[in-house]
């Protein structure tokens, strides 16, 4: 009787080898996939940076317009009717 108890609190080793295998399994199929997306991140971010040089060296602002050049008279005017601070 004790030693049934024995074998049965063990378990069978083969069956934790095949858990142990399985496990490592899930570990690096799931390392792959961090791996490919980490790839593709990569990628995107590059091309993130190369549209962003592109928009700076262009010329063109943050929020996609040129900024607006204001001759002396413009301003003038913006002085005089009080919209100087916009």
């Amino acid at each position: 009787m004790a030693e049934e108890k024995k074998e049965e609190e063990e378990g069978d080793p083969s069956e934790d080898k095949k858990k142990a295998d399985g496990m490592i399994a899930s570990a690096n199929s799931a390392a792959e996939r961090l791996e490919k997306a980490n790839k593709h991140h990569e990628t995107l971010i590059a091309r993130e940076e190369a549209l962003k040089v592109e928009r700076t060296l262009g010329g063109a602002a943050e929020a996609g317009q040129p900024p607006k050049e204001e001759s002396p008279e413009d301003y003038a005017k913006k002085v005089l009717a009080n919209e100087a601070g916009d």
